[in-house]
């Protein structure tokens, strides 16, 4: 069995980085940033899609090259693993990473974390034709890893639904930025860390 991560809201608390990176994107252009609620619904969907769907009056690549640097410097301040997964990464299991985040963003995300040599792939949503909630990410992970016993690990509906239209397994979990309600109707929901550990059997 392969785990498949996602990063943001998955593996990584970085709600407050990517919060205070918007807050520079929109004040580049003038504009006060969107809603906590607005931003985080959309996360784990490429940036420019973000970007587009958050203010489809501006430029979109203008926005997301602002926030991609701001995120730059807020995030080593602010990201930070989730309780229990240093722990949990720890085990011998095989990981990989899936995530919207660009491939250099993932990348350096992971790097950040000194997790760089745990994880066998890193796929980042611009590494793929079509990215989450598309099952492209993990159909190259597939292929990479020539194994199709996945599942996938994510915190929000479009992780989910990526791993069902792939035919593989997927577990929602409850501390990142969708509701229980909402994954639950695409997969089980864990609540913890430790809970998570137990449902993979590692």
């Amino acid at each position: 069995m392969l785990v498949v991560f996602d990063l943001d809201g998955t593996l990584v608390d970085s709600t407050r980085a990517l919060l205070e990176a918007h807050e520079v994107a929109w004040g580049s252009v003038g504009l006060p940033r969107p809603s906590d609620d607005a931003i985080l619904e959309l996360i784990g969907l490429p940036l420019v899609h973000i970007m587009q769907t958050l203010g489809p009056d501006q430029d979109p690549d203008v926005l997301a090259k602002a926030y991609s640097r701001a995120y730059a410097e807020t995030a080593p301040r602010y990201e930070r693993l989730f309780d229990g997964m240093t722990a949990l990464l720890s085990r011998p299991f095989r990981a990989a990473v899936a995530t919207g985040k660009s491939q250099r963003g993932a990348e350096r995300s992971v790097q950040r974390h000194g997790l760089q040599d745990r994880f066998e792939i890193v796929l980042g949503g611009n590494s793929v034709p079509r990215p989450k909630p598309n099952p492209d990410l993990l159909h190259a992970i597939m292929d990479t890893a020539g194994t199709r016993d996945l599942v996938m690990i994510g915190d929000t509906t479009y992780d989910l639904e990526m791993a069902r239209a792939a035919g593989v397994k997927g577990i929602g979990v409850s501390w990142g930025h969708h509701s229980t309600e909402r994954l639950q109707e695409w997969a089980p929901v864990v609540h913890t860390v430790e809970d998570l550990g137990r449902c993979l059997g590692v």
